[in-house]
């Protein structure tokens, strides 16, 4: 995560070290009247939840409500034939499990056991987030049904509310060469190793040419052409600023506004609005991204032309706006491209001299 610039959370929870809140926030929803312990184990009572004027059961997936085929995979191996006959009826699912020898388990009022799989994450945003609802909470789209679900029925069951989460971020899943990666079809590529061929900016243009919500497919040939070209894009774009930058002086350049000057203005001031709306428009970072490369594209075209001419303060203010924008899609996290229009021209002696005049002065 390091070498991709991916920041830590603020928090990072693990279920071993919350399992006496997991225990109590089980026991709310059995005072609630949402759960029932059977053999050592608890279930969450979808029908009672059902029956209340405030819930309603797979808020994300209600024609996945009796898929029995998913709510067991949700399941997993908390489930037996035992399992099935402790139930009131055969779509209520685990809030704790009582343990087999040789098991991990912890103490509970129900005996020796472990939390179920939703239940987790309930109780430990809960610790965390006073006050609900939560705005945003973000997952797999695989997670969406049951997981999700059961964690929205869980915790309303909890608040005794109708509405634990605002809004549901789900991510596309990742393929293969057309398959679902996956460690059991040995078709899975490690950060590690794709860094070995590509860097960490072109693996985040990769992510970022692509809609977050929606499958993708990589392939080594097809995938990744097009993210090494947008990184050799902007990377020598900032380049070329920083030179033009060093090399001109605004006061050897002409600072009344040509034609050219207001067409490239323009072209900033669309590809703003632009950034703007498509990220307000579910995080379209992919035509961002191709908005900014158009900027891009006619600033190489304005700073071909005769250096006297070059407004040096916007061309600074559009690659400040092209970092600014890269920065929080996390390509960048230095400042590359240098604050002064006339940075170079003169030593940094020569720069403080005058202030170090003064301060002569004043000392005598």
């Amino acid at each position: 995560m390091r070498l991709l610039n991916v920041e830590l959370p603020d928090v990072i929870t693990r279920v071993s070290e919350f399992v006496p809140e997991i225990v109590a926030f089980i026991q709310k929803i059995i005072a609630n009247g949402y759960a029932y312990e059977a053999n050592g184990s608890v279930y969450f009572n979808v029908a009672k939840y059902n029956d209340g004027e405030k819930h309603h059961y797979a808020k994300l997936e209600p024609t996945s409500a009796m898929d029995k085929e998913r709510l067991l995979e949700g399941e997993g191996v908390l489930t037996s034939n035992l399992t099935a006959s402790e139930k009131l009826n055969e779509f209520d699912f685990t809030l704790w499990k009582k343990s087999k020898e040789g098991e991990p388990s912890w103490d509970s009022p129900w005996g020796q056991g472990r939390p179920g799989w939703h239940i987790e994450c309930s109780a430990m945003a809960a610790d965390y987030f006073k006050e609900w609802p939560i705005d945003i909470h973000s997952g797999g789209i695989d997670l969406r049904f049951p997981h999700h679900d059961n964690e929205i029925a869980q915790s309303e069951a909890y608040y005794e509310c109708d509405q634990w989460i605002n809004y549901f971020l789900h991510t596309g899943h990742l393929h293969i060469m057309g398959k679902k990666m996956s460690k059991s079809l040995k078709n899975f590529i490690t950060i590690k190793n794709i860094l070995t061929e590509y860097n960490a900016r072109q693996v985040r243009f990769l992510f970022l040419l692509h809609n977050w919500d929606s499958l993708m497919n990589y392939t080594t040939e097809k995938s990744m052409p097009e993210a090494v070209e947008k990184e050799r894009q902007f990377s020598e774009f900032f380049k070329n600023v920083k030179a033009i930058l060093r090399q001109c002086n605004i006061n050897s350049t002409v600072q009344k506004w040509s034609g050219r000057d207001y067409e490239l203005n323009e072209v900033f001031t669309k590809v703003q609005t632009t950034v703007h709306a498509r990220l307000a428009d579910n995080f379209d970072t992919a035509e961002a991204v191709k908005s900014l490369s158009e900027l891009v594209t006619a600033t190489n075209t304005y700073l071909q032309q005769d250096r006297t001419q070059i407004k040096l303060p916007l061309v600074r203010q559009i690659s400040k706006y092209v970092l600014k924008i890269l920065k929080v899609f996390g390509v960048y996290d230095d400042d590359i491209v240098p604050t002064s229009g006339n940075a170079g021209s003169v030593s940094y002696e020569e720069a403080i001299a005058p202030l170090m005049d003064t301060l002569s002065t004043f000392r005598d």
